[in-house]
């Protein structure tokens, strides 16, 4: 009886919706194992990326570049991935435009599943269209560059395959 009327106070404080409580009874019932839900990619963006790539994905005009139609998202995933683990520091030129300012890394941050799936997003945001990346990948490059403790450079990122 307690149990349900704490379950009664969450559903009316907001805390639960009433369908989260018949979906988890129901799923209990059957004794099956509820799947983890998939990270939302936009809700990553929209608190790590947007202030300075902007909701549009058009960036800050001669402050941060444009994902958007950018060649360094819609190109190799494997330097994608290591930018946003790592970080990026020094000019990149995206779209015809030099970008001269920092971006930091969110592997400390963010786990693999989380950036794979900001990654995602951005290669399939704003006529973006390029494949998903998966979590594996990016913890493949996350144990490959383990050892790295300064952001990448584009010079450096030309060496990568």
């Amino acid at each position: 009886m307690m149990r349900l009327l704490r379950v009664a106070a969450l559903v009316g404080a907001g805390v639960l919706s009433a369908f989260s409580v018949v979906n988890a009874q129901t799923t209990a019932k059957k004794g099956a194992t509820a799947k983890p839900a998939a990270v939302d990619g936009s809700k990553i963006f929209a608190t790590t990326c947007v202030v300075c790539h902007q909701l549009d994905g058009l960036g800050k005009e001669q402050l941060y570049p444009p994902l958007a139609a950018s060649e360094w998202v819609l190109g190799d995933e494997n330097k994608l991935i290591r930018i946003i683990l790592g970080g990026l520091t020094g000019p990149v030129e995206v779209a015809g435009e030099t970008f001269n300012s920092a971006m930091p890394g969110w592997g400390p941050v963010l786990e693999d599943k989380d950036i794979a799936a900001v990654a995602t997003y951005i290669r399939g945001s704003w006529g973006n269209k390029a494949g998903p990346i998966s979590a594996a990948k990016v913890k493949a490059i996350r144990s490959a560059t383990a050892s790295r403790t300064v952001p990448w450079t584009v010079a450096e990122l030309a060496g990568v395959k």
